[in-house]
């Protein structure tokens, strides 16, 4: 791990992921870390994990960032102490709330999501996982994963996005960490990293919280969910019609 965006969730988390993968570094963002590493998250989360857990679900990637990374930060930092370290904001915390609330309301408003939910295996098995990360994020609880951010207190939410905010402005390595906003574009960023400045433009993404559209059109995982789900549904059809056919 060389880089560990310390940004709460919604504070420009995306646009980073894309500055960073232009600048060349893999990556494990939120929708990475619950396909490929939701068994070590949910260990974690229920029994306890050590250095050496950190270590070894981060040894072979570049960079991270969202929850519940962003919430172990220490620990990560433990395990990687070399790591740079990029903190990210928004104008204030009512500003986080709204950008927060809206990304969780383009969740609930989603069929394709509820129906992943029950008719993909991939979608159902990070079910669990995903009440963990908001039980431990934000103490909200959920029976269906798509949902896992629903119901949270604003008052506990903002308190979170304070603390966390808190916690790294005081606690992070001054010599590791770049405050970063996201109208210094290129220059700073790479400046921090040692890396040369790209000649295409500071990204802009997740604008007007179109992550899930952007994860359902392209994003391997959440295609394969889709994929797991058209199989499902197939299934399911195939043997209605074999009974209507039997019984009729």
């Amino acid at each position: 791990m060389k880089v560990l965006v310390v940004g709460f969730s919604k504070t420009g988390t995306k646009t980073m992921h894309v500055a960073l993968k232009l600048l060349g570094y893999s990556i494990y963002d939120y929708e990475h870390n619950f396909f490929y590493l939701r068994n070590e998250w949910t260990k974690i989360l229920t029994k306890g994990g050590t250095k050496e857990d950190f270590y070894n679900m981060y040894k072979d990637v570049d960079a991270s960032m969202d929850i519940p990374v962003v919430v172990f930060w220490e620990e990560i930092l433990e395990a990687f102490p070399h790591c740079k370290l990029i903190y990210i904001e928004r104008k204030d915390e009512e500003d986080w709330m709204r950008s927060w609330q809206k990304q969780t309301d383009s969740v609930k408003t989603n069929y394709t999501m509820k129906m992943l939910s029950c008719f993909s295996p991939t979608a159902f098995s990070i079910f669990r996982y995903s009440r963990h990360v908001a039980r431990c994020v934000f103490g909200s609880d959920s029976w269906l994963w798509c949902e896992a951010y629903q119901g949270i207190s604003p008052t506990v939410a903002k308190k979170r996005y304070r603390d966390h905010n808190t916690s790294v402005l005081t606690r992070a390595p001054e010599k590791q960490l770049l405050k970063f906003k996201m109208t210094d574009g290129w220059g700073p960023l790479c400046e921090f990293l040692g890396q040369p400045v790209p000649e295409t433009e500071f990204p802009h993404k997740n604008k007007g919280a179109s992550l899930l559209e952007d994860w359902l059109k392209d994003n391997p995982v959440f295609l394969q969910m889709k994929f797991e789900m058209k199989i499902a549904l197939a299934v399911v059809v195939a043997l209605v019609a074999v009974g209507l056919y039997i019984f009729m």
